[in-house]
């Protein structure tokens, strides 16, 4: 899903990146001739582990500002970037402490992210009331759009009485789940399972939705779940599996909360054959390397199409990689943020040629909030994006992931999620298998 440039992190964390193509101007004013500053917010985890999740995500932020030629309608744009990581791991509490600065930002007018859903729960409640637009995209849980039985808060909670602010563009674990689940029952014929979750809001949510599916396909599991705080050997859950006759394993959960690292201690356990399956969480650089010696036999889905399958996004991929060169630039949701970015700019655009004044902080904010609700048929590079009444995303497409061993000229086309390069892992890579399309 997600690839890691971990050196680059300190570089570009701490403030705004600005689009300097036709002229736009620094952060936080305006540039020569400009009438002023225009900000999309973004934040993501983009430091340690969480890096492979958020930096090419922010780099389809940065892309669509530059392809907007860094300005709207005379008035610059720029991104004011925010970090929620904290120790290399997505924090809610960083995440809720970026939005009110983003908030109490006047330039800033919309924002992309969050990355995870954790973090999603915990910044709605703050952003709702300032009108601020969250366009997320990668957020998965179903709970944070839809009133289920199965969920322990409720949409309009989260809101406090306010119109919906919260948007995204990838589809739900109520759809993940279930895709994973009848890939590893039916494709792969896996009639026991071991599935395993890391207690958070993601892992537990998207564990339960394979669960259920792979339960109503007639397949039987065993379930446990481990603290990613604490836990640093998980030989014995492994073995228990082992024991109970599984054959394969499913995780719900990220790469920084150590979703991988049980696939790493599998091969000593004479169970290094078994498929590993998880969900968007796990299709990252960083979940290569942590399966080491295992990575082989890695799968994932991630909540969207896959862009390398759309003949119609070829020309934007590859203008992308001339614009971003490095070998992990490219990563599984850096379209889904590109979309999400050039939703908000049409959006802003709507709003200025409606006669909104930016300098009106609290009124162009809720005119591009309204704007992004009415948000029809909009042509993305994934395809067509029409927003239901709660944020969520007509397309509903689930691709599935898994990691193959290339050759040195496929992974140097920069299309593969891949190991780090230079390491052990870096010939082992995430190559798309098919996809499952909920929405047809």
């Amino acid at each position: 899903m997600r690839t890691a440039r971990l050196g680059r992190v300190a570089a570009i964390a701490a403030f705004a990146i600005v689009a300097v193509a036709c002229g736009g101007g620094g952060s936080g004013g305006s540039g020569s001739g400009s009438k002023g500053t225009i900000s999309i917010g973004v934040d993501l985890p983009e430091s340690g582990a969480a890096a492979s999740s958020g930096l090419p995500t922010l780099d389809g932020v940065k892309f669509a500002v530059q392809k907007a030629g860094g300005s709207i309608d005379g008035w610059t744009l720029t991104v004011e970037n925010r970090d929620d990581a904290v120790g290399g791991s997505y924090n809610a509490d960083k995440g809720v402490q970026n939005v009110t600065d983003l908030i109490n930002n006047n330039n800033v007018v919309a924002m992309v992210g969050p990355f995870n859903s954790a973090v999603g729960k915990a910044e709605i409640p703050i952003a709702a009331p300032a009108h601020l637009t969250m366009i997320s995209p990668s957020n998965t849980n179903p709970c944070l759009t839809k009133d289920l039985s199965s969920c322990d808060y409720h949409p309009a909670d989260l809101r406090k009485g306010n119109p919906n602010n919260y948007f995204r563009v990838v589809a739900t674990d109520d759809l993940q789940g279930p895709a994973m689940a009848d890939y590893a029952f039916t494709t792969l014929g896996i009639k026991k399972i071991g599935i395993l979750d890391e207690k958070t809001v993601f892992g537990v949510g998207i564990a339960n939705a394979f669960q259920a599916q792979y339960q109503k396909d007639g397949g039987t599991f065993k379930r446990d779940s481990f603290d990613p705080k604490t836990t640093t050997d998980w030989r014995a859950i492994l073995n228990g599996f082992k024991d109970f006759g599984a054959t394969a394993i499913y995780v719900g959960g990220t790469d920084d909360q150590s979703a991988c690292k049980p696939r790493g201690q599998m091969n000593a356990l004479g169970i290094g054959s078994w498929p590993y399956l998880g969900g968007d969480g796990i299709e990252t650089s960083q979940c290569i390397d942590d399966a080491a010696d295992s990575a082989n036999g890695v799968s994932a889905t991630t909540a969207g199409a896959d862009a390398g399958q759309i003949s119609s996004a070829a020309s934007v991929i590859t203008d992308y990689k001339k614009a971003f060169t490095g070998a992990n630039d490219y990563g599984a949701y850096t379209m889904s943020a590109f979309d999400a970015a050039n939703i908000e700019i049409q959006a802003i655009k709507q709003a200025l040629d409606a006669g909104k004044d930016p300098k009106k902080v609290n009124d162009f904010r809720e005119a591009v909030r309204v704007n992004v609700s009415k948000t029809s048929g909009y042509a993305g590079v994934l395809g067509t994006t029409t927003f239901d009444a709660n944020g969520d995303t007509s397309a509903k497409i689930i691709s599935v992931y898994a990691v193959k061993k290339e050759d040195a000229a496929a992974v140097a086309k920069g299309d593969l999620t891949c190991g780090k390069a230079g390491g052990s892992n870096a010939s082992f890579c995430f190559v798309w298998v098919k996809q499952f399309n909920f929405g047809a």
